[in-house]
């Protein structure tokens, strides 16, 4: 199973590096650039594709200038990061850590959001709030998180068993 995820990934990557015309360019894996496809090839392959939240290609001259990077830039973000990032920003130091003691808890959790339908729950809901380094990066700001009790998120819906969060930004008052 290992290897699968290490194939899908070295494909990925190197399919990507074969459609910049074999030009080598800027990777940025959770906010962070940490080189170029071809020096950082070996490091991403341990990466497992479900981990993966997002993947973004930019190839134009906008980039060029904001990144520093004339061939381009792949942007990865993982789930991981999305939770540590959300959980720090808005959780660990609030009242709210005493019922979501743990970034992984927020995954038991329940999100009222506006795209109940989206496969990538809760991630995209929670990386509207955080720095990824894209080139559309517009954070938005929350003006409160309220966590709803188990015994109250089970009336709103059965199975939410470990309580939900309701995430209202600044546009949202």
């Amino acid at each position: 199973m290992k290897f699968l995820y290490s194939f899908t990934v070295t494909f990925l990557f190197t399919f990507l590096s074969y459609s910049q015309n074999y030009q080598n360019p800027l990777i940025i894996l959770d906010a962070k650039e940490i080189g170029y496809m071809k020096d950082v090839a070996k490091q991403l392959e341990p990466i497992n594709p479900n981990e993966i939240s997002t993947v973004t290609v930019y190839k134009d001259s906008v980039i060029a200038k904001k990144y520093g990077s004339a061939f381009g830039v792949i942007i990865i973000t993982t789930k991981k990061y999305i939770l540590d990032t959300f959980y720090k920003n808005n959780i660990e130091n609030s009242p709210l850590k005493t019922d979501i003691p743990s970034p992984e808890y927020l995954l038991k959790i329940e999100i009222l959001n506006k795209n109940p339908e989206s496969k990538n729950q809760p991630y995209d809901e929670f990386q509207k709030y955080i720095y990824t380094n894209t080139i559309n990066d517009k954070i938005k700001k929350i003006s409160s998180i309220t966590f709803i009790k188990p015994i109250d998120s089970e009336k709103i819906n059965s199975e939410w068993k470990y309580g939900a969060l309701e995430i209202k930004n600044e546009e949202e008052y």
